[in-house]
């Protein structure tokens, strides 16, 4: 069996919007835990300096995660909250020890 598909996003908010968009993120949180192949999805802030949230992501396997990423949940996330991102990546990582 192979290990799990781990994802760390990094989204970096516009100015003044941080607390809606967090709202936005939290709502996603809650609809993607439900989700088939989901086995760990949190949702962090930084709590010095700049605003940045950072998603810490683990999937049963590739595919999951890729059906998350074009299902009901993220869609409606984007259209809700794109207008509030400056900046964002999506690491996919594996686990080396």
């Amino acid at each position: 069996m192979s290990e799990p598909l781990t994802i760390v996003a990094r989204i970096v908010p516009k100015s003044g919007v941080e607390d809606e968009l967090e709202a936005a993120m939290r709502d996603l949180v809650a609809a993607t835990r439900l989700e088939l192949g989901c086995i760990q999805y949190d949702l962090h802030r930084t709590t010095e300096g700049p605003c940045i949230f950072v998603f810490y992501e683990s999937w049963e396997t590739k595919t999951l995660w890729e059906a998350h990423m074009s299902g009901a949940a993220i869609q409606a996330f984007r259209e809700a909250a794109n207008h509030m991102i400056e900046s964002g990546e999506v690491l996919q990582m594996a686990r080396v020890a």
